[in-house]
């Protein structure tokens, strides 16, 4: 790509000239004279954590329209998407500190054009990373069908779904060393465990404060059972099997076609994960509970199937499913940190982040998960380490240490 125009502000800072340099900076086709933009600001509760626009697009005279008609010359989008950091400061935090915006820019540029599922063309992009700034403009595509979130998946929708999403995992299955992977945020790295159990936690009170009417007293003791040992769970999860994960997969960000087409959009939270997170997320967030128990083990049947045909052939369902039920309960971080950290003052997203806690705490119910939990009179047991009785020291200390500062924090919010 050659050099192309400033990042925008807002939507209103789309302009004809801004369009124009943006598609001739990042396209290899010759783009005609554009001659009007049409934007509109779209996705409202859907991308909790950018700004999107859609952009209709008009071009020049009749001979350059003449011209897009040539054999065999690429046909210019009548309408693209434009991605923004979002307008909400706090949700632009959020991104910053765990590199969100990063990672997306970084997936279009390096792996989007490898990878077995299919995902919009990046057609320019910029990322500015003292100031955390980006722009995406991508294809837009409205020729497929979308699905509500909220209503949940159909069987169907479901399987696929997890078909597809079986396909981008086992093409990297334990293989998360290749080349194209170098620079690709490792979620479960060391590092960052204990800031995710530290945010978890803080999180944990407002979400307790804001949906604590929807949660029930047991599922209330999991979450703060969970919370003081999120970091070596983390630790359990990075010692099973490893690959590259969509991260945010759920229903929103998923386009359907008739046949078995089917494409993700929203990189914003991919990177190195534990081999069943994204099927764990799917089912907690975007299929409703009576759906998931109907499909639930076929889903992970052909999941399995998939990643073993792929070359992971030493994976055994039993494993495939330990490690479902493992992702699962690490699916209550992101739904604390959702529903606890995020701006939600559009009715949409409060429901959203509503419902997949709700579907979340449901499954972890259904899963006994709970019995997971490092520490836990099982929990010890069924990590990576089943012969040993008891926390190890330092971990110990930090989840007690975590567990008192959150109980304070706890006092403190009482009105």
């Amino acid at each position: 790509m050659t050099a192309g125009p400033a990042i925008p502000g807002d939507g209103n800072a789309i302009t004809v000239d801004w369009m124009q340099q943006a598609l001739l900076a990042g396209s290899a086709m010759d783009v005609p004279r554009i001659r009007s933009v049409e934007v509109e600001s779209i996705g409202t509760g859907l991308g909790l954590l950018a700004d999107l626009f859609r952009c209709r697009l008009t071009y020049g005279d009749v001979d350059d329209e003449s011209q897009d008609d040539a054999p065999g010359r690429p046909k210019p989008p009548e309408s693209v998407v434009v991605k923004l950091p979002s307008s909400q400061p706090k949700s632009r935090r959020l991104c910053k500190r765990f590199e969100l915006y990063k990672r997306e820019c970084h997936y279009y540029r390096r792996l989007a054009a490898h990878v077995p599922l299919r995902t919009p063309t990046l057609l320019y992009g910029d990322y500015e990373p003292r100031s955390d700034r980006f722009v995406l403009v991508l294809e837009d595509l409205c020729d497929m069908a979308t699905a509500d979130q909220i209503a949940g998946a159909t069987p169907e929708q479901a399987k696929r779904a997890v078909r597809g999403i079986a396909k981008l995992n086992g093409h990297y299955w334990n293989k998360v060393d290749q080349p194209a992977l170098a620079g690709s945020r490792a979620e479960l790295s060391p590092k960052y465990r204990p800031l995710v159990q530290i945010v978890y936690l803080a999180n944990l009170v407002r979400t307790t404060r804001l949906f604590g009417g929807m949660i029930p007293n047991g599922a209330r003791r999991t979450l703060e059972a969970y919370g003081p040992r999120v970091a070596e769970h983390m630790g359990i999860l990075a010692a099973g099997p490893m690959t590259f994960a969509h991260g945010d997969f759920r229903l929103d960000n998923m386009f359907f076609a008739d046949d078995e087409d089917f494409a993700v959009i929203d990189w914003q939270v991919s990177g190195i994960q534990s081999g069943l997170y994204d099927v764990a997320y799917f089912m907690a967030t975007s299929v409703a509970t009576g759906v998931r128990r109907q499909v639930e083990r076929e889903a992970l049947m052909e999941f399995h199937d998939i990643v073993r045909g792929m070359g992971a052939k030493d994976l055994a369902f039993e494993d495939c499913w330990r490690l479902y039920r493992h992702n699962s309960l690490g699916r209550a971080i992101t739904a604390i940190i959702t529903c606890g950290g995020l701006d939600l003052n559009d009715e949409r997203s409060y429901q959203l982040a509503e419902i997949s806690l709700q579907r979340t705490l449901t499954v972890i119910e259904d899963l006994d998960a709970d019995e997971l939990i490092p520490g836990s009179r099982t929990g010890s047991r069924t990590g990576s380490h089943p012969g040993r009785p008891r926390t190890p020291v330092l971990p110990g200390i930090f989840a007690g240490l975590s567990r008192g500062a959150y109980r304070f924090a706890k006092a403190l919010s009482r009105p």
